[in-house]
């Protein structure tokens, strides 16, 4: 059974001493309206209260917001002025060579004479020295599927930053060195597995993770091209790749600005 307003609706006040009461009649058309009215009424309300939460929420959020851009901001500022106190420096480095008449073929020289020598302190020298004027790093040492690209953080948004890219390819495939170099550190972390990092000439820096096996050791000096490990799974990784990172001057750059064409297979 549908529900259905009467024709007219009778209100009557009755007042509490001796007077006579009043009698109003609403048409059904204008009881209708009125309850219509109501209804969007509240609605109107509950969406303005809705709104204005969600407004006092965001409001709250600005004060810590801005306070994390201040602070980007300021380690922006230094990192800034840490580049150029380094690019001064290695212009420094490269002036004095200069000055000196040493050039890269005689660096060379004086590395290759070194490691043939007896005394490990002035092969270590030569070693050093092989390094410093050598180009960045220009070889990718797996070519394979990428599944994860370089990313900057992103403090506004709460995402963690990604150092380097993934290179997908069969498990063993040889891993091979960026560029020329020494290897400044290999062996084990809990977050990249075997791993290798080499330094290279004007102060880049390459770090091979997840690796199976690692064929270089901590001092050693590396080619481009030159197999240092073998690709794997190990460390916190769902599957076998290889983590890769060039770093300029302690700061992480993308991979594909530094080294030409694409890893791609």
């Amino acid at each position: 059974m549908l529900f259905r307003f009467p024709p007219h609706t009778r209100i009557i006040v009755i007042p509490s001493d001796d007077r006579s009461t009043n009698e109003f009649s609403i048409s059904r058309r204008l009881l209708v309206a009125l309850t219509l009215l109501l209804i969007l009424v509240t609605i109107l309300f509950l969406i303005v209260i809705l709104s204005y939460s969600t407004l006092l929420q965001q409001a709250r959020q600005v004060p810590e917001l801005q306070g994390r851009l201040v602070t980007a901001n300021a380690q922006l500022v230094r990192v800034q002025e840490l580049n150029r106190e380094l690019d001064s420096m290695r212009d420094m480095q490269e002036r004095v060579l200069t000055m000196l008449g040493v050039n890269r073929m005689q660096l060379d020289a004086a590395a290759d004479t070194a490691a043939g020598a007896n005394d490990p302190a002035r092969a270590r020298l030569g070693e050093v020295a092989g390094v410093i004027m050598t180009p960045p790093p220009d070889v990718w040492p797996v070519l394979g599927h990428v599944t994860r690209e370089f990313a900057a953080a992103d403090l506004v948004n709460g995402r963690p930053p990604h150092y380097g890219i993934d290179l997908v390819a069969p498990a063993g495939t040889d891993v091979r060195a960026a560029g020329r170099g020494i290897v400044q550190s290999a062996g084990w972390d809990d977050d990249l597995g075997n791993y290798v990092e080499i330094r290279h000439g004007f102060g880049y820096v390459t770090i091979y993770g997840h690796c199976s096996r690692l064929i270089v050791q901590t001092g050693d000096r590396v080619e481009p091209g030159q197999t240092i490990a073998a690709l794997g799974g190990t460390g916190r990784a769902s599957a076998p790749h290889l983590h890769f990172e060039i770093w300029r001057d302690g700061e992480a750059v993308d991979p594909r600005i530094v080294i030409p064409g694409s890893p791609e297979a």
